[in-house]
């Protein structure tokens, strides 16, 4: 179970510059996160392939990916599905 989640200042700017309601989503997520990670909205999911990348859903388009250390996380990427999982090898 994660109790924290990181996220990086240059993904913190990122962040800032999408949408109102993708941020407040992407709040709510973390927060459900830690809350209880088998929300079922959160579609929360270890990547393929990994280890230690777990992904989850922030609206139908846009997801995050974290990686998972003992009980905290570290966001590493948010963005739409296609800009994630297109350019990424997890």
């Amino acid at each position: 179970m994660i109790k924290k989640i990181v996220i990086p200042k240059s993904l913190r700017k990122k962040i800032g510059k999408f949408p109102n309601f993708v941020r407040e989503k992407l709040y709510w997520a973390i927060d459900m996160l830690i809350k209880d990670e088998r929300y079922p909205s959160l579609r929360h999911r270890k990547i393929e392939g990994t280890d230690i990348y777990w992904e989850f859903s922030i609206t139908m388009n846009y997801r995050g990916v974290y990686r998972r250390e003992a009980n905290k996380g570290f966001l590493v990427e948010v963005d739409t599905y296609n800009h994630i999982f297109r350019r990424k090898k997890w």
